[in-house]
């Protein structure tokens, strides 16, 4: 259309003044056709621009949009995946959950077993306790005190605190009964009489004394209302080795002595 234009202005000028190109029309009405024609290749040059800017403007637009929309895309995903891992997270803590109330009630029912079975093994060590020597009662005194008594309250004593303390007390005897344990004590050594005298207890089954004169000694057993003794002179003098041999002053060596099996 320019190229037309610039064509058109140019046969124009070579044209005689006064008339038209071709049809011999006057020179006014060229004139104003070619101002008709620039007008209208002036609204089609604005055209063009305003058709260029949207063209541009849309194109901006669109990348605009598509750069939105891959934003978008990957927004979902990064949702989509979270949400992925919610849900597993989910399900292993509800897995994890059942896994729990599944041991809460394990749990509980070994605590039920446990309180069913407390008083009766608190009987027996109550029993034990009896029979033991004097110096493993002062040892095991503390846990035994931690038992509840007759008509307490055991709403505030657990199942593992009752089999705590029991556990307790029989892991002392156990320790006691794989001893040799020697120690002063006061016995009687005949009627009305008394005299301190060196105990030897071989676990928690058999018991001897003997006086420090050597003269007197004695064997004792347990017994539920506490250690038996009887004087035994017969064995005072094997006492006597018995003690070298404890005492390292002697050379190791068997020694016979009673006992009794009950």
């Amino acid at each position: 259309m320019i190229f037309l234009f610039a064509y058109l202005v140019k046969s124009a000028a070579q044209q005689a003044p006064g008339t038209i190109p071709g049809n011999g029309k006057p020179a006014g009405d060229a004139g104003a056709a070619m101002d008709q024609t620039r007008s209208l290749l002036q609204k089609w040059a604005e055209t063009q621009r305003l058709v260029s800017s949207e063209r541009s403007e849309w194109e901006q637009g669109k990348a605009m949009l598509q750069g939105r929309i891959q934003l978008i895309k990957l927004s979902i995903e990064e949702t989509e995946k979270k949400t992925k891992e919610a849900q597993e997270k989910l399900a292993d803590a509800k897995k994890r959950a059942t896994e729990v109330e599944a041991e809460k009630a394990q749990v509980k029912e070994a605590s039920d077993a446990l309180l069913k079975a407390a008083p009766e093994l608190e009987k027996g060590v109550q029993e034990l306790y009896a029979r033991v020597p004097g110096v493993v009662q002062e040892k095991v005194k503390p846990l035994l005190e931690r038992m509840p008594k007759p008509g307490a309250d055991l709403k505030n004593i657990t199942a593992a605190e009752r089999i705590q303390s029991v556990l307790g007390i029989l892991n002392e005897l156990n320790k006691a009964n794989n001893e040799i344990a020697s120690l002063p004590e006061i016995h009687e050594v005949a009627a009305g009489k008394k005299a301190e005298v060196k105990a030897i207890y071989l676990g928690l089954a058999q018991g001897y004394f003997v006086n420090a004169a050597g003269d007197i000694g004695g064997t004792g057993t347990p017994g539920p209302n506490g250690w038996n003794w009887k004087t035994d002179p017969s064995i005072a003098k094997k006492m006597i080795e018995v003690l070298d041999v404890m005492k390292k002053t002697v050379a190791p060596k068997l020694v016979e002595l009673p006992a009794t099996i009950e």
